[in-house]
């Protein structure tokens, strides 16, 4: 198993603030590598049986859970462009649970997302990859002709466009996959041995206890006191709690939804075992369902599931939890994947009828395309391109070299000249010039 970190480039975009162009330095991914593993168990629960062989392509995954932050500043964004939601912003009733009024240590939104439905979530991983400039994945039709924004729709895989690079949530065997890091039958990612040292969980002696814990505070530097549950943690040497595929928080914490509906008897069923399963259909569910109730599965435990046998030891990998698509619960938040797929440079571009060659984006605005691959930009003139979608843009200027932008930071663009970020002018009469983020400066980078 082969995986790596994908840490995002921090950018200065004005000479105060350094930020990051996806919202917090707490924000990175890893990439999980494609294998076969050895899902669920055998020696407990009935629906983790049989223990069977799954094969899964490479993705990347979250390594944290989604937090407060992260998830209102993309929804902030989303509800501007069209999206709307159940979950209400913290600072309004019956929005997410914070952090308590005592940490002082970051800001309490960087607690995990909670009370958040299925559906938002689905919706929310579109918002994501739209506002990165990726290609957002779930639709409302089975033609991927419009994009899932509103109300609360049971997508069907058919109405999903898995060959796109946008943000989507993990399938029940990608999170096991990557939750094990190449680890077989154990109960948790580092062995079979719990205390409070690893996890937050019920009574397990973390500052937060009954509530959630900031993502990714098993670090090395959490704190832990003697509790019900803490099973000497407290006395332990204290070592920092990433994964063998470098995530935090995949016990604890809160839970995580995925993709699938839940079945019971799932992994008897011949589909379980093909590549990249993405679980039973709504019609195999309903026709195994005596209730008529159908539910989505969410993985990995939270901070008041129990170690306690008797109820099936909450905290294991293999443990599946499930809630109706609708349920809105402190305890249950989210964790993105993405496909190890890339789009091409500006997919979404739109040729203009009756001009040969010429093109708009919503963000970058007019070009023309030359047959050498270079363009000519309404505002910056000649400039050749390379990257990929919206979201990883090199551009050669012939005055000044190349610049990175996407389409999150626009009108910044990163100087590899001069290394410093600069602010296009857009509002200057004259193109093509552009104002030094620290010193003011400014340069023509244009013809």
């Amino acid at each position: 198993m082969v995986f790596f970190f994908q840490r995002h480039i921090l950018i200065c975009l004005t000479g105060l603030f350094l930020v990051s162009f996806l919202y917090s330095d707490s924000i990175e991914m890893v990439y999980v590598k494609s294998g076969t593993f050895w899902m669920g168990d055998d020696k407990n629960l009935i629906d983790e049986q049989p223990a069977h062989p799954v094969n899964l392509s490479s993705f990347h995954i979250d390594v944290k859970e989604v937090h407060i932050w992260h998830w209102e500043k993309v929804a902030n964004w989303a509800v501007e462009n069209g999206y709307e939601f159940s979950v209400k912003n913290h600072k309004e009733g019956g929005g997410p649970k914070t952090g308590p009024y005592w940490f002082n240590e970051k800001s309490p939104l960087i607690f995990p997302m909670n009370m958040v439905s299925w559906y938002d979530a689905i919706k929310w991983c579109n918002a994501r990859s739209e506002l990165e400039g990726r290609s957002p994945i779930y639709f409302i039709d089975d033609q991927h002709t419009e994009i899932y924004k509103k109300g609360e729709l049971d997508l069907s895989e058919s109405q999903v466009d898995w060959g796109l690079s946008g943000y989507r949530l993990p399938t029940e065997a990608e999170w096991e996959y990557a939750v094990r890091g190449g680890a077989y039958a154990l109960m948790y990612p580092w062995g079979n041995v719990l205390d409070g040292s690893r996890a937050n969980y019920y009574f397990s002696g973390d500052p937060f206890d009954q509530a959630s814990s900031p993502v990714g505070y098993y670090n090395g530097n959490q704190i832990i006191t003697e509790a019900k549950n803490s099973f000497n943690g407290e006395r332990v040497t204290i070592n920092n709690q990433i994964t063998n595929f470098g995530l935090y928080d995949v016990v604890g914490n809160v839970s995580e939804w995925c993709w699938d509906w839940y079945l019971e008897s799932w992994y008897n069923e011949e589909d379980a075992r093909k590549k990249d399963t993405r679980g039973p259909t709504i019609d195999l569910v309903l026709a195994k369902s005596e209730s008529g109730l159908v539910t989505r599965v969410a993985r990995g435990s939270n901070f008041r599931s129990r170690p306690d046998q008797e109820f099936g030891n909450q905290l294991r990998i293999a443990y599946r939890n499930t809630f109706l698509p609708s349920s809105t619960l402190r305890t249950l938040g989210i964790r993105c994947v993405r496909a190890d797929i890339e789009d091409p440079l500006w997919l979404h571009a739109k040729p203009l009828q009756d001009f040969p060659n010429w093109f708009f984006l919503d963000w970058f605005g007019y070009y023309w395309l030359s047959d050498r691959t270079w363009i000519f930009h309404y505002e910056f003139g000649w400039i050749f391109p390379s990257g990929k979608g919206s979201y990883d843009n090199w551009l050669y200027f012939r005055k000044h070299g190349w610049v990175w932008t996407c389409k999150y930071v626009y009108p910044y663009f990163y100087s590899n000249t001069d290394l410093v970020w600069y602010k296009h002018e857009k509002d200057n009469s004259e193109f093509g010039w552009f104002t030094n983020s620290l010193t003011q400066e400014r340069k023509k980078f244009g013809d």
